[in-house]
């Protein structure tokens, strides 16, 4: 019995948490098991070949939103060429409305597939019949066996190492698959810090939490931390997502304790608007959340990574704009300007026909336009959102980023607004534009806006360019206008 369980990552620094998980749980069968991931520069049929060369009598395929196009073709030439070979889909894309994907594979895992992948593939090695489509219980996670030893010393070098205390989520965020969970599950928390020492013993710095909940259970909050401080080494990170309006005064002075630069928070908000906010199921106190993001900011040495979503139901194009001024105002670190996607199995559904949500109908699944923001001004935002992460983002535009605020003082959106619009009716691209490239954009922009500042405007482009040693780009343009 040979078994092979693939995937396609979105990036080359990403690893699959949740293969490593199955591989870790299939028992006496995992000496005959092997783990492939690939990523977005790997050809289908390329990928294909080398899952035919390895001869598995089970492929088993991690399924997600950014690979799931590019697995059913793989999964075409498998059936076409070797019908022999048993393939199983797993992952949050095939979990649910799949039966679409029904005529590529022989099986499709659906939920937390630990324990149901380990007894299909004990079926198939003994020639026994079942059902074509699992729907998962929930498993016990002190029961499953953690998989952070499936990491390499390759992994720990060069991608991103995954953990996770909790599974699950207290909230119901209908445009999130974790409300369908409802309940949150802990792993035996000395068996996890234990793990975590291990990792860190073998050189691991960069540690992503994926729980849901990382700031609701405050002796939780406290034993991890004071492991990590314990334990902590130079250029360590850790990145949680935190509920900001849930931050009590004790985790705020927890935060404290970490260097600058330690912890990396991301902060869901999504929307302020009230109508959008009970439409998707979700409580935001909105001078809370404000309030603690900017003690985050101020109070402590952590980065803020805040999230705002366009699209959703009944926020409108000014809501939108209303929202990114009152987030904007405290300059986070990063500000995310996400697009609302609807996830196979997503509650959100219960809104298309009343809200006329249209959606695209390829991954990712983005809204194209609802009844109450139309086409062309999701395309704006969405142009909005990709040079914002370019300038924004990025942080390589810091010194220059408050002259954008200068050009209408009430409005920052409005501000940033007008430079994207610049750059789209003058360059029409939104990709693949080089730094150097991106600063002659910036200062053409800004000379035309703020004529009186050019000698200003100048000091900061030269002093963001040499932030980052080693820059060898002619800026005569930029140096000619200092004295």
């Amino acid at each position: 019995m040979k078994i092979v369980l693939a995937t396609i990552n979105a990036r080359f620094s990403h690893t699959s948490f949740g293969l490593r998980y199955l591989l870790a749980n299939l028992h006496e069968y995992e000496k005959n098991a092997e783990m492939i991931e690939y990523s977005g520069a790997h050809d289908v049929e390329e990928i294909a070949e080398e899952l035919i060369l390895k001869k598995p009598n089970v492929i088993s395929f991690g399924c997600y939103i950014w690979n799931i196009e590019r697995i059913i073709e793989i999964c075409k030439i498998i059936r076409a060429v070797r019908p022999e070979i048993k393939i199983i889909l797993g992952g949050p894309e095939a979990s649910y409305e799949n039966e679409e994907f029904r005529p590529h594979c022989d099986y499709i895992i659906c939920g937390e597939g630990e324990e149901a992948f380990y007894e299909l593939v004990k079926q198939l090695d003994n020639g026994e019949t079942h059902k074509e489509k699992i729907i998962c219980k929930l498993p016990d996670i002190t029961k499953i066996k953690m998989p952070y030893y499936l990491y390499s010393d390759e992994d720990i070098k060069n991608r991103l190492i995954y953990v996770e205390a909790t599974r699950g989520c207290p909230f119901c965020c209908e445009f999130c698959l974790s409300s369908l969970s409802k309940k949150v599950r802990e792993f035996d928390l000395d068996l996890f810090l234990s793990e975590m020492k291990t990792l860190i013993d073998r050189g691991v710095t960069q540690f992503k939490f994926v729980d849901r909940t990382f700031n609701i259970k405050i002796k939780k909050i406290i034993r991890i931390t004071d492991f990590f401080l314990e334990n902590w080494k130079e250029g360590m990170v850790l990145h949680f997502e935190i509920f900001p309006d849930k931050l009590t005064d004790e985790m705020l002075e927890i935060l404290k304790k970490f260097p600058k630069g330690g912890l990396h928070l991301e902060a869901g908000v999504q929307s302020f608007y009230e109508p959008s906010l009970k439409a998707l199921s979700r409580r935001q106190d909105e001078e809370r959340t404000l309030s603690n993001l900017k003690r985050i900011r101020e109070e402590t040495g952590a980065d803020i990574h805040a999230d705002l979503v366009a699209g959703i139901p009944y926020s409108t194009y000014d809501t939108f704009e209303i929202d990114f001024n009152k987030m904007i105002r405290d300059n986070p670190q990063e500000l995310q300007i996400g697009i609302l996607k609807r996830l196979r199995g997503a509650p959100i559904d219960r809104h298309s026909k009343e809200c006329e949500m249209q959606y695209s109908t390829t991954p990712p699944y983005e809204i194209m336009q609802n009844k109450h923001i139309d086409y062309l001004e999701m395309q704006k935002i969405k142009r909005f959102a990709r040079y914002f992460e370019m300038y924004y983002n990025n942080e390589n535009f810091d010194k220059i980023i408050p002259f954008i605020w200068k050009i209408n003082p009430n409005s920052r959106y409005d501000s940033f607004m007008q430079f994207v619009d610049y750059i789209w009716d003058n360059y029409a691209q939104t990709h693949k534009i080089s730094y150097i490239r991106q600063v002659k954009i910036m200062f053409e922009f800004l000379c035309e806006k703020l004529p009186s500042e050019i000698k200003n405007i100048a000091q900061a482009m030269l002093d963001d360019f040499h932030k980052k040693p080693g820059r060898k780009d002619k800026i005569d343009f930029i140096l000619k206008h200092i004295d």
